[in-house]
């Protein structure tokens, strides 16, 4: 079950890194941003897959000293989440991107990644690599190296987290709201990562060790990550599509409610509508927009046959069923009021489906169509 977790992000990230990197080759790349979230895909991608056993067993110097492994995925991890951080300090304006902001990242990246190969040379771990924490906690500098490595962990994420939240309440856009929220729930799941791996490995090098494997969380908890990173960094790819699809769901559904009544006032009253209700080919805006148009016409045409008595006794729906009756018969009533209250959609909608549940003998024939 982990193994197939492990492959499914590191299908998803590879997915992401082609999408980004596919952007870049149909535009040329000028937007430092686009940059950098390629780049920080990139490296994601080959951390978790420089990590899958199928994989790395089958290099011969990597099968050797397997361990080795970690060191390449954990550097990786690194220059990915640097230029995670690079890509959010410079899409959030608010904070700006100063040169010396940008410099000091790019040193401390650098100092970080110097001092993971010189601890982990000076460790000389062996070959084990599914479960390093756990193997080589006790061992010297081993503790070290990986302080050094989730602590800048830890702080990027940390910066990552703060920046976005700084950025997403102001952001006018809803999906790079969504975006960015995510990537601060991203940031604090990797926070929880790091502190796990942290701990796991400072107790495991005091003889406290948990009870459970470290491998499993942290595989879980770190293909967490990378998920809502991805989905949070494609949000404004599909969150415009989403969002016009829930839209049209929505007029679909207020369509289709509404549908009855028109096709009941196009039998009596054809010359309200430009097409007849089943026209096909228009979209649904436009029909939706035509329907509420022509009933609310149609409405006004039935003034002349309207009874006050039935819309004050049962209701706005059953009135006019009984107009659109009158109208047929062409039997005006003496009742007829001056005007008809304005309805909205949303009313509009409430009275069609009232007067879809009115009996049969209270509704006027209607010519089934399509």
């Amino acid at each position: 079950m982990l193994r197939a977790f492990h492959i499914v992000v590191v299908v998803l990230a590879w997915a992401g890194a082609g999408y980004k990197a596919a952007d870049l080759v149909r535009r040329p790349p000028g937007d430092f941003g686009r940059v950098a979230v390629c780049l920080a895909l990139l490296f994601f991608a080959l951390a978790f897959t420089v990590g899958l056993p199928p994989l790395y067993q089958r290099i011969p110097w990597l099968a050797e000293g397997a361990s080795t492994v970690r060191l390449i995925q954990h550097g990786l991890a690194v220059l990915s989440l640097f230029w995670i951080q690079m890509f959010v300090a410079h899409v959030t304006p608010r904070t700006g991107h100063p040169v010396g902001g940008i410099v000091l990242r790019t040193a401390t990246v650098s100092v970080i990644l110097a001092s993971m190969v010189v601890l982990f040379g000076l460790a000389a771990p062996g070959a084990a690599a599914e479960d390093f924490v756990g193997t080589y906690a006790k061992a010297p500098f081993v503790t070290e190296y990986l302080l050094a490595f989730l602590g800048y962990t830890a702080l990027v994420l940390a910066d990552i987290s703060r920046l976005t939240l700084r950025y997403a309440g102001g952001a006018t856009e809803r999906p790079m709201r969504i975006g960015l929220r995510l990537w601060s729930i991203a940031s604090l799941v990797g926070f929880a990562y790091a502190s796990h791996k942290a701990s796991y490995a400072v107790a495991a090098r005091l003889d406290r060790q948990p009870p459970w494997y470290e491998g499993p969380v942290s595989t879980v908890l770190s293909g967490l990550v990378l998920v809502l990173f991805v989905v949070g960094l494609t949000a404004y790819t599909w969150g415009p599509r989403i969002a016009r699809a829930g839209r049209r769901w929505r007029q679909y559904r207020t369509y289709r409610a509404l549908l009855p009544l028109w096709r009941a006032c196009y039998d009596v009253m054809p010359g309200i509508a430009l097409v007849p209700p089943d026209a096909r080919r228009v979209p649904i805006d436009l029909r939706l927009y035509r329907c509420v148009i022509e009933i609310l016409d149609g409405r006004l045409a039935l003034r002349a046959y309207w009874d006050t008595r039935i819309a004050e006794q049962r209701g706005e729906a059953a009135a006019l069923a009984a107009a659109l009756a009158a109208k047929a018969r062409n039997e005006p009533t003496d009742r007829a009021p001056t005007g008809l209250p304005a309805l909205d959609v949303a009313e509009l909608t409430s009275v069609a489906r009232d007067f879809r549940s009115l009996p049969a003998a209270a509704t006027p024939p209607v010519r089934v169509r399509g």
